[in-house]
């Protein structure tokens, strides 16, 4: 009977800034993320399995890939083995990348707008009850309070750190829970 394979790292939000976004936009990064999100691969092993998924890379092109990946904090190195004399350097993904192809988004949140509208009540109360208990995470979330926008005068940082913590949160919940509800594949 064999497992299913579960990755155990927080699943994090990412908030755009221009480096991301323009490091994200390459598909080949995307791939690579999604690689090494399952599992810790080599240059070498992330080369062949880019071949596999019919990704026609050149070795120096996929090292410049990491390199942008690992400048914006999106994979680190997770271990290093001497192979031939030669240090060998394993990576993970930071982050959980939630993109499909042709997944028909704008369809699935207008065809879910009424739970989405039944929802929010409950999902207010629960955060706002939230806020108002757990005075350490508000005394983070407010922690950088020059972080106001000058144009609109929200507290935008704020709004981040509060959806990280969210974010982090509910994909554990949301795993724990899907693990229960789905039956597990043998």
């Amino acid at each position: 009977m064999q497992k299913t394979l579960t990755h155990e790292g927080p699943l994090i939000a990412i908030m755009m800034n221009e480096n991301i976004a323009k490091c994200l936009s390459d598909p080949h990064r995307l791939k690579i993320l999604d690689f090494l999100y399952h599992k810790s691969l080599s240059t070498r092993e992330l080369f062949e399995l880019l071949k596999k998924a019919k990704f026609d890379i050149a070795m120096t092109t996929l090292r410049h890939h990491i390199s942008m990946l690992k400048k914006n904090d999106l994979i680190s190195i997770k271990r290093t083995k001497q192979v031939k004399g030669t240090l060998e350097k394993y990576y993970k993904s930071n982050v959980k990348i939630l993109a499909y192809e042709n997944y028909p988004f704008l369809t699935f949140a207008k065809d879910n707008k009424e739970l989405v509208r039944s929802l929010y009540p409950k999902f207010y109360k629960m955060l706002k009850k939230l806020l108002l208990n757990e005075k350490e995470l508000v005394s983070i979330i407010f922690s950088d309070i020059y972080s106001r926008c000058k144009i609109c005068k929200s507290y935008h940082y704020a709004e981040y750190l509060f959806l990280m913590f969210v974010n982090m949160v509910l994909a554990k919940i949301v795993r724990k829970l899907l693990k229960s509800i789905l039956p597990a594949t043998h």
